[in-house]
This record gives structure tokens, C-alpha cells and sequence, in this order.
């Protein structure tokens, strides 16, 4: 009798409607029994002469159904938090994949026949992804610790297992301290300044909830929103001194969900992880698995950028303070800043940024996005309608090349209660081509957190909405664009940190190109276009004083690869985080933050990598100097840039491929060099 699994059926899309808790054991049990006898069938088949088709190419298979399913399941859950059964079905097939994973990590008759593969004759007429896709396998190997003694091999497993519980705990923290926060508000002028949509929103809550009034859940969204636009002193200070002591021993819940000592545990674990691998530090190891640089040209980096930004910061709060005197304030606060530079854009520019966003609706916005790419890039985008999803909100694009379907952009764009408190891009399934020349095709999610429409509302974005859907749409158009046909080189996912950050952030500068929002911006009631001169002062205005959220991103990139590079020299968390934030004079935070317990970097496998994020958006700019010079709809620079930067999978260094594209060295930054990075 044929098993009804819907798990374990061939599909192109997932049934979501279909899979219920009783499924997940049972198919996650099935598919790790088939590939365990899969293995033991390759190790076998391939003792004496190796191939690529019988032994790569089978092995990936059994690995992406497991890491499909997988998939799955993480998808579903965030909506299935307050299902019991599910959670509990959920929590077992985790674990008897993180099982099955581990033992697949120290299968050493595995690895030595992959060695045997990597030093045969064959291997020497591998094409270069082939061999890229060969060391990638074995250099995963030896970062489980193959090579290392058995009784090491099980200290590392135990180590594994510990970190990955404590980044569990970190995100579980700072997930119950946001549920267990909030604040009524019974007077309406106290919300004097919010958006009326922010209104309805805080409203809603509230009504759901129970009360009367607005009630005040400090997601990233509403406490970016309160202290920009809220008038009322006292309502930034309680939202901002409370945003910024999240999860630690101080603030309205001090002592509730503290990840002090989680932070602590896991970064002393991460150090004896990284020197059971062989390196000095967890800073080291991290690298290892990016563009391969040394931990003194990180820091160097970072410290350049501080050392450029510092005249920026030092001007702008001087000028926010002149300003703050003005209004009558002594003194700028950390929950006055934001405020005052949204108050002084709007004397300096105004109307500028008075009601942008309604010439940016959701649907508009999208629709144009799509059409844009298509240019660009030579593709088709097409929503498909009909067949259930994980959520009503969600949305399936379709991509199709010369008629051919090439894969899928699931979009999830409204933040939902339960789900992560930031934007975000996942994957369901890496491209790849079987042994008979059969694709898989990949499949994309793009996660947004924007406000939710309301009947009076649509959903409208402002201009830093408009860059968080392109960051993430260039992410999407990455993983289902490539052409690679190795599963482990094809996903976003498997590329390293700053190649797969460079897309987000080149997609970002369309968003302030005065030509691309000339064409993208349509008013969703009048179809009114925006004028050159709005366009130009908003952009002013918008990039006015935008120092602070500079210097709180590079922030955060030092801490992270400061704490990680530098554990065990006697420093505390707190005594890292200020030694940074001296670094950066003039970034001002509330006394007693505890900046490290809520950065979730640090526990969704960006640790001692967040500086990705700073290199890779220097390295966008450079890069899209060459569209702003060919023209921003330039279909034939898009199709050079898919090729340089989108076909090839995990191709060369991001430096070599930005420096070909633009044809020449990119001035004044560095060059990497066999071995690490150095200065010119």
C-alpha cells in the first residue's frame, strides 16, 4: 500500500495544506533510513574507483530531501507556535535530523571516499565547479573534525550540541522577553506624532488584547517607529531605555531572560570549538569559511571605517544639538536623536518626506519590481494564484526563462506576531541537476516585517521599506537566478557571507537613484508620478544625518568580531561593547544597554561575520557606479551583472568579481592575496 505521506511525495511545490503534525516523525524517520542505506551503498560501490555521478551526486540527493523537509518544517512552525502537538512532533524530527547530521559528519569510510575521489585521476578533468564543489564536501569534513582522535571527534559533537542549544536559548529569550513587554496607553495624545496607520496597529493590538486604547509590543518596527515620530519625551525614553536593555539583568525586566550568561557560555564554547579545529580563535574559524582574510585585516577594516565615519558623527550631533536647543532640550538623549534628525529633516527639507510612502503602495511597488527585473535580467515574473500556503498573507512569484520555468519567490510580507523580528530570506530547495540532466528548481521566501494594511491603510513603504524589499529580493533573484548544478554551491545560503550579502546590498542603491524612483514611484490614489525635485530633496532629506544608523551597524559588526576574535583577555561582554562604542565618539546609548543580549546575530551563523554586511555594501557602491554610468535600466549591464555575479554559483572572490565587473581595481579599498588580505 502506497505511502500517503505527503512529506515523502514527489512535488515541485510544497503541499502545505496537507502536512500535519502526525507527518513529520514518521517522514523525517523514513527519509534518514533511505539515506543511511544509500551511504552504506556508495561506500561500498565506490571503494576502488569513485565517481562523480554514483558518489557526489547521489549523496546530494539524499541530503537535499532531508534538508527540504527540513525546510518545511521551519516554515511551518513560526505559524504553529501555539500548537502543542505540532510542537512537540516538530521538536523530535529536529532532533533525529541534528542526529542523523552529526553521524553523517564523522562517517569516516564517507570521507575517505570522497578523498579517494578528490586524489583520483578523474578528478583532473573536473570542471572548475566540480572541484569547487568536491573541496567544499571535504572541507566540511574536516571542520566536523573527521580527522581529529575518536574521543576529540565526541568532545567536539558534545561541544556542537551545547552551542546550537544555547543559540536556541538566546533567540528564545529575547522571543518570551518581547511577549512578556508592553505598554497601555488609554490616552490618545500621548501617541501624538505616530503614523495613523501605526495608530490602528497599536489600536488592533490593543483590541485583541482585550483593552481599550492602543497597546505598545516593542517589535523593531514599532520602537524605530516611536522613537522617529513620537512627540511624547517620556514615551521614547521608557520604549528606547527598554529596547536597549532587552534580555539582560537591567531595564523594566531585569532578570527575565537574561542572555548574559548565555552570550558568555556560548562565546567560551565557540573558542574551544575553534581551537579543537585548529584555530587560534573563533574569529579565525569563521573566516576560514569566508573569503579566507586574516582576523588583523577585519579589524583594520573596521577600524578605517570608524576612523571615516567619526567626523560625520561629530558634525551631525553637533548640529542635532544646536537644534535641540532650539526646541528647548539641554541636552540630546539616545531617545531624543532619531527624533530630532526626523524634526530637523523636515525643517530643512519640507514636505519632502511628508507622505512619500503613498507614492510607494506595496502592490505598485512590487508589480514594478518585478517588471524592472524582468528588464534586466531577461526573466519572467508571475504571480501564481490559487493553491494554499503556509499563511494567507503569503505569495508565490514564478520565474521563467525562454519559456521555461526556473523557480519559485515565495513573499511573506507583513510581520506576524510570532515570526522573527526582522526581515529575512530562507530557502526551500537549491538548484540542482540529477545523474539522467533533471533540475530541481529552487525555491526562495522572502520574509518582510512591514505594517500590516488596515481598511482604511494599505500597506505603503517608506524609503527604508522600499531598500529592506529590494535587499531581500536581491537575495531571492540570486538563489533562483544561478545556474550552478551542485547542491552545494547553488543556494544563497551556501554562498559565503558577503557574496551573498553583496546582492541585498547592490539591489539597495536602486532605491536611491533618482531616475529608478522617478519610474518606481506612482501616488496608489492619483497614479500622480513624483516630480524630479521631490525626488531629490527626499532623497536629501532622507540620507540627512544617517550617520547614527551607520555607526550602529558598524557597531555591531566590531562587537561581534571583537567578542569572538578576543575571548578569554579578561574582558567582559559589557567592557567589549564600551570599548567599542568609545571607538565610535559621539553614538550615544542609553546608560546600562545591553547592546550584545539582543544583537541575534550573534546566534543565526553570522558570528564574527557581521562585518560582511559593512564590506559588501562598500564594495555594492563601487559596483553600481557602473549602472549609474551605462544607465539604471541598462538591460544589457544587467546581464553582464547576472553573469558575473549570479550565474557561476560560488565563484571567485567577491573583490575579483566586482573589480571584472566594473573594469578596474576598486580605489583606495584592498586586495586580497593568496593566504589573506592586505592593505595596498
Amino acid at each position: 500500500m502506497p505511502d500517503t505521506n505527503p512529506l515523502l511525495q514527489p512535488w515541485t511545490l510544497p503541499p502545505w495544506p496537507a502536512i500535519r503534525a502526525e507527518h513529520l516523525v514518521p517522514a523525517v524517520n523514513r527519509i534518514i533510513t533511505d539515506n543511511r542505506r544509500i551511504i552504506a551503498q556508495v561506500i561500498i560501490s565506490q571503494t576502488d574507483l569513485p565517481g562523480w555521478d554514483d558518489l557526489v551526486l547521489s549523496i546530494d540527493e539524499a541530503d537535499a530531501r532531508l534538508s527540504e523537509v527540513r525546510s518545511i518544517l521551519e516554515t511551518l512552525s513560526v505559524g504553529r507556535s501555539d500548537d502543542a502537538v505540532w510542537l512537540v512532533e516538530s521538536a523530535k524530527a529536529h532532533l533525529a535530523i541534528n542526529q542523523y547530521r552529526s553521524e553523517k559528519a564523522r562517517n569516516r569510510p564517507l570521507y575517505e571516499t570522497y578523498q579517494r575521489l578528490a586524489q583520483s585521476s578523474i578528478a583532473g578533468s573536473f570542471d572548475e565547479s566540480r572541484t569547487r564543489a568536491l573541496a567544499r564536501i571535504l572541507r566540511r569534513f574536516k571542520q566536523s573534525g573527521i580527522e581529529l582522535p575518536p574521543d576529540q571527534q565526541q568532545e567536539l559533537a558534545r561541544l556542537n550540541r551545547e552551542i546550537g542549544g544555547l543559540e536556541y536559548v538566546f533567540l528564545d529569550n529575547l522571543e518570551r522577553w518581547a511577549a512578556s513587554w508592553n505598554k497601555h496607553i488609554g490616552d490618545a495624545a500621548l501617541l501624538a506624532g505616530l503614523s495613523p496607520a501605526m495608530k490602528d496597529r497599536l489600536a488592533l493590538a490593543a483590541r485583541q488584547a482585550g483593552h481599550d486604547g492602543w497597546l505598545i509590543r516593542l517589535d523593531q518596527n514599532t520602537c524605530q517607529h516611536i522613537l522617529k515620530y513620537a512627540e511624547n519625551r517620556a514615551l521614547r525614553q521608557e520604549c528606547c531605555i527598554a529596547y536597549a536593555t532587552r534580555a539582560s539583568d537591567r531595564g523594566p525586566l531585569a532578570g527575565r531572560f537574561d542572555n548574559g550568561p548565555v552570550l558568555a557560555k556560548l562565546l567560551a564554547l565557540r573558542q574551544q570549538q575553534a581551537r579543537f579545529l585548529g584555530h587560534e580563535n573563533a574569529a579565525q574559524r569563521s573566516l576560514a569559511e569566508e573569503s579566507g582574510g586574516t582576523t588583523a585585516w577585519v579589524s583594520g577594516f573596521l577600524q578605517r571605517q570608524a576612523t571615516q565615519l567619526a567626523p560625520v558623527l561629530a558634525q551631525d550631533a553637533k548640529q542635532l544639538a544646536a537644534f535641540a536647543r532650539q526646541r528647548g532640550i539641554d541636552r540630546v538623549q539616545p531617545w531624543d536623536e532619531d527624533f530630532l534628525a526626523e524634526q530637523w529633516r523636515q525643517q530643512q527639507f519640507p514636505g519632502a518626506l511628508e507622505n512619500l510612502r503613498d507614492y510607494f503602495p506595496l502592490e505598485g511597488t512590487l508589480r514594478r519590481l518585478c517588471l524592472f527585473c524582468e528588464r534586466m535580467f531577461g526573466i519572467r515574473i508571475v504571480e501564481q494564484s490559487g493553491g494554499g500556503h503556509w499563511h494567507d498573507d503569503v505569495r508565490l512569484l514564478q520565474v521563467s526563462e525562454h519559456g521555461q520555468v526556473i523557480g519559485y519567490i515565495y513573499l511573506e510580507p507583513f510581520h506576524r506576531d510570532n515570526a522573527a523580528d526582522f526581515p529575512g530570506t530562507s530557502t526551500l530547495r537549491n538548484r540542482r541537476i540529477n545523474a539522467e540532466g533533471r533540475p530541481a528548481l529552487p525555491i526562495a521566501l522572502l520574509y518582510s516585517n512591514f505594517t500590516r494594511p488596515t481598511d482604511t491603510h494599505p500597506c505603503r513603504l517608506e524609503l527604508d521599506d522600499l531598500r529592506v524589499l529590494f535587499h531581500e529580493f536581491g537575495h531571492c533573484l540570486q538563489h533562483v537566478l544561478t545556474r550552478s548544478p551542485h547542491y552545494n554551491l547553488s543556494g544563497v545560503l551556501q554562498l559565503s557571507h558577503e557574496a551573498a550579502e553583496f546582492s541585498g546590498q547592490l539591489f539597495e542603491q536602486w532605491c536611491l537613484s533618482r531616475e529608478f524612483l522617478r519610474w518606481l514611484g506612482v501616488h496608489f490614489q492619483t497614479g500622480e508620478r513624483l516630480s524630479t525635485a521631490r525626488i531629490d530633496a527626499a532623497l536629501s532629506a532622507s540620507q540627512a544625518h544617517s550617520s547614527r544608523q551607520q555607526a550602529l551597524l558598524l557597531m555591531g559588526a566590531m562587537i561581534d568580531f571583537e567578542l569572538h576574535l578576543t575571548h578569554g583577555d579578561g574582558r567582559s561582554v559589557e567592557e567589549v561593547c564600551s570599548d567599542v562604542q568609545r571607538t565610535l565618539g559621539h553614538l550615544q546609548l542609553p546608560d546600562n544597554h545591553r547592546f550584545a543580549n539582543g544583537f541575534d546575530y550573534m546566534v543565526t551563523q553570522y558570528d564574527a561575520s557581521v562585518y560582511t554586511y559593512v564590506w559588501s555594501g562598500v564594495l555594492a557602491q563601487e559596483a553600481f557606479k557602473r549602472f549609474s554610468r551605462d544607465w539604471v535600466f541598462n538591460a544589457q549591464t544587467g546581464r553582464e551583472f547576472r553573469a558575473t555575479f549570479f550565474a557561476p554559483g560560488a565563484g571567485r572572490p567577491l573583490l575579483d568579481a566586482v573589480e571584472a565587473f566594473i573594469g578596474r581595481p576598486v580605489a583606495g579599498l584592498v586586495e586580497m592575496e593568496a593566504g589573506g588580505v592586505t592593505s595596498d
